[in-house]
């Protein structure tokens, strides 16, 4: 790396282009995975920020700051940056809300033994995540 690209780069950004791109183009699939997350019971949203996050850091300082200051992310983010915890209103909801889906697909959508399971197997997974984290 020569002496410009250091200077070009803010701290913690890649300075490799390949690598820059790579990080941006995953950021940005966690970012919608993330919105998705915040709207769909199945998805949990702040994983899915976190590594996108974490992803733009190094790739775009533009980004990140934008996530930082996003009105639906900048919770999610600071809640986990201090404490490692979701409230006790967000987890039920959450949890609620998953096992309903799941299990109505479950029962009502599929047809294969095999996909229920996983979809069972998906909430169990799910909620045993989510209890993890301090209320």
């Amino acid at each position: 790396m020569n002496e410009h690209e250091h200077l070009s780069s803010a701290p913690g950004q890649s300075s490799h282009p390949l690598l820059r791109s790579l990080l941006l183009v995953s950021g940005t699939l966690f970012l919608i995975l993330g919105f998705l997350g915040a709207f769909l019971p199945i998805l949990p949203s702040t994983p899915f920020f976190l590594l996108a996050a974490a992803l733009f850091f190094r790739s775009s300082p533009r980004l990140y700051g934008w996530m930082s200051g996003h009105p639906l992310i900048k919770p999610h983010l600071q809640r986990f940056q201090r404490d490692r915890s979701m409230t006790l209103r967000a987890k039920a909801t959450v949890l609620g809300l998953a096992w309903i889906v799941l299990l109505a697909a479950a029962i009502f959508a599929v047809d294969s033994l095999f996909m229920r399971a996983f979809l069972i197997g998906l909430a169990v997974i799910k909620t045993v995540v989510i209890l993890r984290l301090r209320s």
